[in-house]
């Protein structure tokens, strides 16, 4: 019924906790025009051409979301954007997605950012810690029903605030496996993630983020998705603080705009497993742009 209640009331400030900073970051990041990619259409048929080096636009992924905590009231409001590039090199591809978030949070979010092993107890607006990653595969026009590609992830500490970030630099591996077949795109991507540098006053980052996401067509126009924020292991959190592991799902619908697809979608995820003071629902609303 809390849910509900603040849907109803509309107590859901996701359009009212951007600084000025935040928007200045925010139109930069958008001008600049790095990108990003999600169904099988999007991602695994690509035209490919005889260009030694090429960049290849996918879509920008907007999303809104509100994180409903265990305290009663205690919401958190976020706005997140994901960007997805193609660039070939040769007979490589190299696929980058570049994510980061702008919050409002009334306390800190244990696990939110990703990578934050010891947030500070107190309120704070503004933008987390850029989380970028890599991956590396042979130039194709067509990958099959699997695709499977290795990569590296990286963690720069941009937070505007020490309570949205880990103010340590972090890299490690990752995968990124996609599946095709008739209605079905499904696949995800792991990452771990080390701190290597950065503020010594805070504690090391190791933290295992994996992000499923399924699509499912029912019809041309309509998919049934699960495409949480990720599966988290925080490995040096005590125990029963460690893990975030969301349930739940949603529906897409795409709209065709001339030579631009806009998907718009929501999802509703409870998390399972959660640290004691986490995150217990997570609603989700999509707005994507796919060129």
């Amino acid at each position: 019924m809390g849910i509900m209640t603040n849907i109803i009331e509309g107590n859901m400030p996701i359009l009212h906790f951007w600084n000025k900073t935040s928007i200045l970051v925010l139109f930069a990041l958008v001008l600049s025009g790095i990108p990003t990619a999600s169904r099988a259409e999007d991602i695994g048929v690509k035209k490919e051409d005889s260009k030694p080096v090429d960049f290849q636009v996918g879509s920008i992924r907007n999303w809104l979301f509100v994180s409903f905590l265990k305290d009663e009231g205690d919401d958190a409001s976020t706005y997140g954007a994901e960007f997805e590039n193609y660039l070939t090199l040769g007979g490589m591809k190299i696929k980058n997605i570049s994510y980061f978030e702008v919050d409002r949070y009334p306390r800190n979010v244990p696990g939110q950012p990703p990578g934050n092993p010891e947030p500070d107890t107190v309120a704070a607006d503004g933008i987390n810690d850029l989380l970028a990653g890599f991956w590396f595969s042979k130039k194709s026009g067509h990958h099959g029903k699997h695709h499977f590609a290795p990569g590296l992830a990286l963690q720069f500490p941009t937070a505007s605030d020490s309570t949205l970030g880990s103010e340590k630099w972090s890299m490690g591996p990752s995968i990124d496996y996609e599946f095709s077949s008739g209605r079905l795109f499904a696949g995800a991507i792991a990452l771990q993630l080390w701190s290597f540098a950065g503020n010594p006053e805070r504690k090391d980052v190791s933290m295992l983020m994996i992000k499923p996401f399924v699509y499912y067509s029912i019809t041309p126009n309509w998919d049934l998705t699960y495409v949480p924020y990720g599966v988290s292991v925080y490995w040096n959190k005590p125990e029963g603080e460690k893990v975030y592991f969301p349930l739940g799902g949603g529906i897409q619908r795409g709209i065709r705009l001339g030579s631009v697809q806009m998907n718009l979608g929501g999802q509703l995820f409870k998390n399972v497993v959660r640290p004691t003071k986490g995150t217990v629902y997570d609603l989700r609303f999509l707005v994507e742009l796919a060129f």
